[in-house]
């Protein structure tokens, strides 16, 4: 039997939704245990859900992969095996897609999850009490602040205990500065932009509006308007 049907069987095997890849370490070569899994991920038996995390699904009808239960229940399963309990989970839906807020308390998550069009965030009721709540963002970008744009940027950033990390993001940032006048590296609020754009805490137009109002400010000049006619995206 070759290493894709080992694979299944011990799948089939196992209780529970969610495997770990180090549980199937004994199967194989970390390269053949790979190759195998993006199989059975193509064949829609399993769902990737982070590094080295994974969910036991069955393919319906059209193909697609299936989950036996809820994304909530798979959550909590996933970070058990990962020794993180979780206290609570919220399904919302923000510009589209299912996000997932998981309250895991104080416990600290490094491990990224996220599937499909789901997305996973961690909050916690002592992070959210220590940060505050977080500055209310206008949906028309003309009524976002002119004035003091980077505090503004960093309460925002603050109440969601966002830190920032490099990107692709920093790319598409680091041109907006430079269709706005200057082209220099990112700053703090920049930096922090970058962030909150990738966790979906603003979107491209809050995004692009923000930066370019930020860098206004800076060099002293009026704070942009229009940026459609000029051929950015506001």
């Amino acid at each position: 039997m070759n290493l894709d049907g080992r694979l299944l069987m011990s799948l089939k095997k196992r209780s529970g939704n969610v495997v770990l890849r180090r549980e199937l370490a004994g199967l194989g070569s970390s390269s053949h245990l790979s190759t195998a899994l993006q199989h059975l991920v193509a064949d829609g038996r399993l769902v990737r859900l982070g590094a080295g995390v994974y969910a036991k699904t069955s393919p319906d009808p059209e193909g697609n992969a299936r989950f036996a239960v809820g994304c909530d229940v798979l959550l909590r399963e996933a970070l058990g095996k990962l020794g993180v309990a979780v206290l609570d989970v919220t399904i919302q839906h923000e510009n589209g897609r299912s996000v997932c807020l998981v309250d895991a308390g104080t416990s600290r998550i490094s491990r990224k999850l996220g599937w499909d069009n789901i997305r996973v965030r961690y909050v916690g009721q002592p992070e959210r009490s220590q940060t505050g709540a977080a500055p209310s963002l206008p949906a028309d970008v003309d009524k976002l602040p002119t004035q003091n744009v980077g505090k503004f940027v960093e309460r925002l950033a603050q109440a969601y205990g966002i830190q920032y990390r490099r990107s692709g993001l920093d790319d598409f940032a680091e041109a907006v500065t430079r269709a706005a006048g200057d082209d220099v590296k990112l700053d703090l609020t920049g930096k922090l932009l970058v962030a909150l754009k990738k966790q979906d805490r603003i979107n491209g137009r809050q995004f692009a509006r923000l930066m370019a109002n930020h860098i206004r400010e800076i060099k002293r000049v009026r704070p942009v308007r229009g940026l459609r006619n000029q051929g950015l995206p506001a």
